[in-house]
């Protein structure tokens, strides 16, 4: 019988109590009482992923398609918790399994598929206690840093302008002036853009010693933890399609602690900054950008935004026109990157439709085996960076263990090599998986016949046909699309 051993861990907190080894060695004497040969090779693991997410893991995924395609006639795992702490996800994975008769079995509750015949009441309830307690954890650790709060104690971030002693907020005076001469130059007239400009022109760092970016002067600007105000239960995170997202609760949701610190500005003048007669002078409209997260400049490698201006005609009525502009540029001006030569985001668009029809028609009947090799190359190009990774790995060990680095430039570079290598190995697996080349291919197929429906949103189909746009400073754009052409 081939079997799937599963084992998951969501943080590295977790991992102290329920690490990925323990679970694998429950599996494996289970696997051993029962008359099963020992196999390192049917591991599956998913590390650092949530329990409520079940698209965002790969390992999973990957034992899902090989259910499909009859590779694997069992799944074990330590427990229901393991599997998934989602309701709907575990009740359809148990569906999924079933359905490609694949014997399902959690060792901690001692369920077993094969011997519950039809009656799974067991399976859905303690699915229900897994769900359960993400729930309750959630309720017990908000209660929890309510208390904190409620003591006068900080939590999260530390915020430009103050400084922790003792667990608690405490005006940094240095910084503070910067905060004060924020909302001076906002309540007089200054955008975000403006007054970033000229923060970083009087050579003011933020709290990472970074240049000032827009997006930092206009969270500061917005926030009422600057007159004492502190604010719990703003944000809460959803499942979207099976994805997590974070979004805002409404105002009567929220915990609000007044008087929590000292404040480094006055209530009253937070609320005249933000006040309806100072804002709406302010206030744009962002430009949609169907080339979101394509479009890069080749200086920085930066996002290319879409910004909006306007002239205003004799008559009264304004011209509005869209532009694109690094975004880099945009937060820090020249210092953050060079300006690009104007381009209007109507022109580009064209240009890239008109690209993509071309593209389309050369493309030829070996495109399904085109696809193919092209999948190939890319996952061996993957190989290649996955090796390059475990080799950086064992030198930055070496470093350390010779004293080049010390322990906490060791730990930082590892962290963020160990991150890469997993998105590489992630991306392999994707690969590898014959739904994932079927998929892609049709997702192509159908994107060149959706493309000249010029009036719809054309981001997802972008998203399909293009890799990656690189704009020179002058205009001249380097496409890398996501098929290849068999000319």
């Amino acid at each position: 019988m081939n079997y799937a051993v599963y084992a998951r861990v969501s943080t590295d907190k977790e991992e102290q109590i329920s690490s990925v080894g323990n679970q694998i060695d429950i599996c494996r004497n289970w696997l051993e009482r029962n008359g099963f040969q020992w196999n390192d090779d049917s591991v599956y693991k998913d590390e650092g992923i949530s329990g409520t997410l079940l698209l965002d893991r790969p390992a999973m995924q990957n034992i899902i398609e090989k259910a499909k395609l009859k590779e694997i006639d069992m799944i074990i795992f330590k427990s229901l918790s393991r599997l998934t702490r989602d309701l709907k996800d575990s009740l359809e994975l148990r569906e999924i399994f079933q359905q490609y008769k694949v014997r399902v079995v959690s060792v901690e509750e001692g369920y077993d598929s094969f011997q519950s015949n039809k009656n799974d009441m067991n399976y859905e309830l303690w699915s229900f206690f897994a769900a359960q307690y993400s729930r309750t954890l959630s309720v017990g650790i908000t209660s929890a840093l309510a208390a904190k709060v409620r003591r006068g104690e900080h939590i999260g971030k530390v915020p430009y302008g103050y400084d922790v002693i003792d667990k608690k907020l405490v005006i940094n005076e240095e910084e503070a002036q910067v905060v004060r001469l924020m909302f001076e130059l906002y309540t007089e007239g200054l955008g975000y853009k403006k007054i970033t400009k000229k923060l970083n022109e009087l050579g003011y760092l933020s709290k990472t010693k970074q240049l000032w970016q827009v997006t930092s002067v206009q969270s500061i600007l917005q926030n009422k933890i600057y007159y004492g105000t502190f604010i719990l239960n703003k944000h809460t995170t959803i499942k979207v399609g099976g994805r997590k997202k974070q979004v805002k609760n409404p105002e009567e949701r929220w915990i609000v602690f007044e008087n929590h610190h000292p404040g480094i500005i006055t209530e009253e003048d937070w609320m005249k900054a933000n006040s309806k007669e100072v804002t709406n002078k302010k206030k744009k409209i962002t430009a949609w950008n169907e080339l979101r997260g394509i479009l890069k400049c080749s200086e920085c490698g930066s996002n290319m935004i879409v910004m909006q201006s306007h002239r205003k005609k004799v008559n009264g009525t304004k011209t509005i026109w869209a532009y694109l502009k690094c975004s880099r540029h945009r937060r820090y001006g020249q210092a953050g990157c060079v300006s690009h030569e104007p381009i209007t985001y109507s022109e580009l668009r064209k240009f890239v439709i008109e690209q993509l029809i071309q593209k389309g028609k050369e493309i030829n009947l070996k495109f399904n085996s085109d696809f193919e090799n092209q999948m190939i190359e890319e996952k061996e190009t993957l190989k290649k960076k996955q090796v390059q990774l475990i080799t950086k790995n064992k030198r930055l060990l070496d470093l350390y263990l010779e004293n080049v680095i010390d322990k906490s430039q060791f730990e930082e570079k590892k962290a963020e090599l160990d991150k890469e290598l997993k998105a590489t190995e992630d991306q392999i697996i994707k690969l590898g998986t014959k739904k994932y080349k079927q998929t892609q291919i049709t997702n192509i197929s159908n994107a060149f016949k959706e493309l000249e429906r010029m009036d719809q949103d054309l981001h997802h189909i972008f998203s399909i046909l293009i890799k990656e746009i690189v704009m020179h400073p002058d205009g001249t754009l380097d496409f890398e699309y996501a098929f290849k052409n068999s000319q």
